[in-house]
């Protein structure tokens, strides 16, 4: 039954429809956050600069991420927050436009913002559910952001290895704080989303160990590229197949997300404490006295959680009554009344 489910919920047309364009919105962001982010980085290099550094993509990346944002917000849920995102967009498109990169980064982070108030732990955990969003999200978009910044310097450096292995390094070492923050992130996010018996039962937890295997392949990479650097590059060799690799493995990381953001947690909302002990309203209840003449009722008092109240309706106040349904028995069938809307005082105070 519920691998069933899964596949039908899969197989929808606008769960893949909203994953393609949450994921070209990560995309997006991910080019221009962390491209500025990247270039910002490659500044530091205290070595010699053979060539100028490229410029980041970041305005095309807003571009992208304005039309997908605004996509989400004509096809999906959460159209207030999906427009604020593309306002975001569209106003650090606007400021990359006119050549002031600084002030665009401002809106960019306003498009995270937005994306932890719509992601699913906020749901889960009010309030700390957002946080840990931030705090896995800006690593995702800035290791693999920066990581294609880099590797579009190392390519203009190639002709020069040394300079170029400096640039690599100096990226591989701010890389390997962010993997760190990602992945202890990524399992406190699990961990909320996903109860332990549901991880191999739901299509939520199967994509999330698909994308865990990902990221695990992503980190191999990673290290395969570092252990290149022990070795100096033939000149025009440009980097590593593992760092284009890693790369490679970081986009399917991004729609692997993406899917994820379109499928239902199996984890529920968290309640409120109050809420814990509070019974659901019931309907009208036959007494089971063996009189047979009254009927009690149970409701919620609307001042109290707690607290309820037991009222006695005759059998001619029922039949006095305008609202009734008919019970069929195996001997007899009795007229329940409803209750009326103004609270008559109990028989039994």
């Amino acid at each position: 039954m519920l691998a069933a489910s899964a596949a039908a919920r899969l197989s929808s047309p606008v769960v893949w429809e909203t994953a393609v364009m949450r994921w070209l919105l990560f995309a997006g962001l991910a080019v221009a956050l962390g491209g500025l982010a990247g270039r910002g980085l490659a500044r530091q290099y205290k070595g010699r600069f053979p060539a100028p550094l490229p410029g980041p993509w970041a305005l095309r990346g807003s571009l992208l991420g304005l039309v997908a944002s605004a996509w989400l917000a004509a096809i999906g849920p959460s159209r207030a927050l999906c427009l604020v995102e593309a306002a975001g967009f569209a106003l650090a498109a606007v400021l990359l436009r006119l050549h002031q990169p600084g002030w665009g980064v401002a809106p960019l982070l306003a498009v995270v913002v937005a994306e932890g108030l719509r992601a699913h732990p906020e749901s889960i955990i009010p309030v700390v559910g957002a946080l840990i969003t931030y705090c896995h999200l800006v690593p995702a978009v800035l290791w693999t952001g920066m990581l294609v910044y880099v590797l579009r310097a190392a390519i203009s450096w190639r002709n020069h290895p040394e300079e170029m292995r400096g640039l690599i390094r100096l990226y591989a070492a701010a890389a390997a704080w962010l993997f760190a923050l990602l992945i202890v992130t990524g399992v406190v996010s699990a961990l909320v989303l996903v109860p332990l018996h549901s991880l191999l039962t739901t299509a939520y937890g199967i994509v999330l160990i698909v994308k865990a295997a990902l990221v695990l392949a992503a980190a191999c990479c990673a290290v395969a590229g570092r252990v290149w650097l022990r070795r100096r590059p033939d000149r025009g060799a440009g980097p590593a197949l593992a760092t284009k690799l890693e790369c490679a493995a970081l986009a399917v990381v991004l729609a692997v997300t993406a899917l994820l953001t379109a499928l239902t947690p199996p984890a529920g909302p968290a309640r409120p404490a109050a809420w814990a002990g509070r019974e659901p309203t019931r309907p009208a209840e036959r007494n089971r006295s063996g009189r047979g003449q009254a009927l009690t009722t149970r409701t919620a008092s609307p001042h109290s959680a707690s607290s309820s109240e037991t009222g006695s309706i005759t059998r001619r106040e029922a039949a006095q009554s305008n609202r009734a349904w008919s019970i069929r028995g195996s001997r007899a069938s009795t007229s329940v009344a409803a209750l009326p809307t103004t609270r008559r005082p109990s028989m039994l105070a």
